[in-house]
């Protein structure tokens, strides 16, 4: 059963990978980046633990600066200003991709997500040191054209948003 729940888990996320549309921003080293976060079949966001996520090409710490260098960044709020519901992020080839505050979850609660305020966008990056913490984003403000984000880890078994790359 375990086998047959590896294949069959195997072949779902090579047929998201495949459904991926990615951005050609205009980065200098080619990199393209999913226009937004991976989602089911009904348009709702797959957080996935960072055992699974692996698997689909994440970015790398250098691909996350390489996008904060060369891009230019929107941040999106609520009226108030108080919740901070995401970023977008302009290329010079004018291309965009979105990151949603959607928080991640711990179990079957969601933690970062805006609610009175608040709010934070996160997605795993590639890491190959060992343990049971991995290195996530968290993107938490836009100030001046660039976003306010940090590295940060997170238990790998808890489920994130996924942000998929190609070179």
């Amino acid at each position: 059963d375990g086998y047959k729940e590896m294949v069959s888990e195997s072949v779902k996320l090579d047929s998201i990978e495949d459904e991926i549309c990615v951005s050609d921003l205009g980065l200098p080293s080619g990199t393209m980046w999913a226009l937004r976060y991976l989602e089911n079949e009904e348009g709702v966001i797959n957080y996935l633990p960072y055992a699974k996520a692996t698997k689909l090409g994440l970015p790398s710490k250098e691909q996350v600066e390489e996008l904060i260098e060369n891009c230019r960044w929107q941040g999106e709020y609520s009226s108030t200003g108080l919740s901070f519901y995401g970023a977008i992020c302009i290329g010079a080839s004018g291309e965009r991709i979105s990151f949603d505050s959607c928080g991640y979850m711990e179990d079957d609660r969601r933690v970062g997500a805006p609610n009175y305020g608040g709010g934070n966008a996160y997605f795993w990056i590639h890491d190959e040191e060992a343990g049971d913490e991995k290195n996530a984003v968290r993107i938490y403000s836009v100030e001046n054209g660039k976003p306010k984000l940090e590295i940060v880890k997170i238990f790998s078994g808890y489920k994130l948003p996924v942000l998929i790359v190609r070179k």
